[in-house]
């Protein structure tokens, strides 16, 4: 999981605070956005240029969302889409804010969108408490890196609660500070080794304990592993192929304990799901975790 944090427009973000908004397309003047590791479930953090710290004019950051899909579209389609929800109270609104942000000011024959899911606000917090500096020149987005920057910058943000908005904010940032370590850790660690046709027998069982356990997902690209949140815990199942030594299962699992308990607070549990559906192997392996 990436993320990043992109210079926003203050009376956007204010139409959607104001009115809660948990879902919002966030645009963009230009169609030719490429992004070499940003993509969709990676964190877009908004860095406001009206929340400028009085030392040195750092910009804050005041919100995220989750990225959920990406559009390229004319102006008035993307109105007719997603009204309200781009940040305006009306499209002659948007259009003027397009405008004031066009390099030629004229309005761009198509327009790009971000439409993202469980958007957060929060009183604002500065990179530089979070260990990454930045430029106060900032015209457009960065990365953010290492991976701690995110986690203490969604720590920070649990801390900076905004009064207006606060409802559920805590259990959507615990959600996406989870699913980011997992992904980290994913990245750090890897799919368990196997060949092809274990990844694609490890997937097709996993989906069907899927199907029949609620409340489970994969890892993101993972093709071997499941999670499942719990209010106090975490659950994550490993498919124990035939042809996968126990002893490199055991480590995977080790793994993800370290990496989780050093970044998130909540018990572990691991599940062994094996090909043959062994509960004694189960019983087993989670007696030498």
């Amino acid at each position: 999981m990436s993320a990043i944090a992109y210079i926003t427009d203050s009376k956007m973000l204010e139409l959607h605070r104001l009115n809660n908004h948990r879902t919002i397309n966030f645009w963009r003047p230009s169609s030719n956005i490429n992004f070499t590791e940003f993509g969709e479930g990676d964190l877009l953090f908004f860095l406001s240029k009206d929340k400028e710290h009085r030392k040195g004019r750092e910009k804050g950051i005041v919100g995220f969302g989750r990225m959920v899909s990406f559009s390229v579209t004319t102006v008035k389609m993307m109105w007719e889409r997603f009204g309200i929800y781009n940040g305006y109270r009306d499209l002659s609104e948007f259009k003027e804010a397009i405008l004031k942000v066009s390099k030629d000011k004229k309005l761009p024959s198509r327009i790009s969108g971000f439409y993202l899911e469980d958007v957060t606000f929060f009183q604002p917090v500065y990179l530089s408490e979070c260990g990454m500096k930045i430029s106060s020149n900032v015209e457009s987005y960065i990365y953010l890196k290492p991976e701690e920057v995110v986690i203490k910058l969604l720590d920070l943000a649990k801390e900076s609660k905004d009064l207006w908005t606060d409802l559920n904010n805590n259990e959507i940032i615990d959600r996406e500070k989870l699913l980011y370590v997992l992904d980290a850790s994913h990245k750090k660690i890897g799919d368990i080794p196997s060949n092809e046709k274990g990844y694609k027998r490890a997937t097709r069982n996993l989906k069907k304990y899927k199907e029949e356990h609620e409340g489970y997902e994969f890892i993101r690209e993972s093709r071997n592993e499941l999670y499942k949140l719990g209010r106090n815990s975490l659950d994550i199942v490993f498919y124990h192929d035939k042809e996968i030594d126990e002893r490199i299962l055991i480590g995977q699992a080790q793994l993800y304990r370290y990496q989780l308990s050093s970044y998130y607070g909540k018990d572990v549990a691991v599940r062994f799901l094996s090909s043959d559906e062994d509960e004694q192997l189960n019983y087993y392996m989670n007696a030498l975790l």
